[in-house]
């Protein structure tokens, strides 16, 4: 599939995900979840390793994963909050810098800098929502312009333009709602973890009237989010693996989906690790996927200012 066909696959899905979201917020969360989101995390871990995970030495990703799930694991909100900031900017400083001593003064630096910023304020929050909203929202916005800006495309352009519009019209007052089925109020309060954050952030109760709203919103993102990684699959090549890894993914995601269908809070905690790892071992690809985005929106617009 050509670059022009994906772009206007994926403006597609942003509104096919508007929709659904829109009509069944909470089933879509939880189906989506379980079902391609494991299946995006494996593959994506998959392809990342064959990339040495976009850092400069080959075992980079063992300390960005010991910091991350030790935060993780502690269950203590504060200490996964210092625990992120040092994994993400060790992570960034993997991707630029392959001195051990330069890359712990740029984090060292960066994480100080972030806690004088944050530490006493809501913005605090940013580190938390990191792995949730940020990642699949604000890096997944990123990897769109940085496409449309490398190949010049309207319907890359157009697709980053209905991400935001679609995603503002979860907040347009007075919109009708289908009923929940009885399957998503049951199965929507396992889900708590990968919301209630983002609820506390913006002042909003998470059992309020106004929940099912932000929760449409929160299902789309995540469904998108996963259906812009499969239908890049041809340009990514994630696909590209032996027979053996592909044995290993599918017998792995089909544990996954076993768990859910065994016991949805179950498969829930189970996958929130592999989740949370896809999210931190991205954090060098997104550091320079910014810069080089920073970079070419810069040339394009001394361009711009020269005509």
């Amino acid at each position: 599939m050509s670059v022009t066909r994906i772009d206007q696959l994926n403006l597609g899905l942003v509104i096919l995900a508007c929709l659904i979201a829109h009509a069944a917020p909470l089933e879509m969360l939880v189906l989506s979840y379980a079902i391609l989101g494991p299946a995006h995390y494996l593959t994506e871990i998959s392809w990342l390793h064959d990339r040495q995970y976009f850092t400069k030495r080959r075992f980079d990703y063992l300390p960005i994963c010991l910091l991350g799930f030790i935060g993780l694991a502690s269950g203590d909100l504060e200490i996964f909050y210092y625990c992120l900031i040092a994994c993400f900017w060790l992570a960034i400083s993997m991707a630029f810098i392959a001195n051990w001593a330069h890359r712990i003064g740029a984090t060292l630096g960066a994480g100080l800098i972030s806690l004088m910023l944050f530490v006493e304020t809501d913005a605090v929050w940013f580190f938390i929502l990191l792995t949730s909203l940020v990642h699949i929202l604000v890096f997944t916005g990123v990897f769109i312009l940085l496409g449309a800006l490398r190949n010049n495309s309207i319907f890359g352009f157009a697709t980053l333009a209905a991400l935001i519009l679609c995603g503002a019209t979860f907040f347009v007052p007075g919109q009708p709602w289908l009923a929940a089925t009885q399957f998503g109020r049951d199965t929507i309060p396992y889900m708590e973890p990968a919301y209630l954050a983002f609820f506390e952030l913006i002042g909003v109760d998470g059992r309020g009237p106004n929940a099912e709203r932000l929760l449409g919103f929160i299902s789309f993102a995540y469904t998108y989010h996963y259906l812009n990684w499969f239908s890049k699959t041809g340009v990514i090549g994630w696909h590209r693996v032996s027979p053996q890894r592909t044995s290993l993914i599918a017998a792995a995601y089909i544990l996954c989906i076993g768990l859910y269908a065994y016991d949805y809070q179950l498969g829930f905690k189970a996958v929130l690790f592999l989740s949370f790892g896809h999210v931190i071992l991205e954090f060098p690809l997104n550091g320079l996927s910014i810069a080089q985005t920073g970079r070419l929106l810069t040339a394009r617009m001394r361009r711009v200012a020269a005509r």
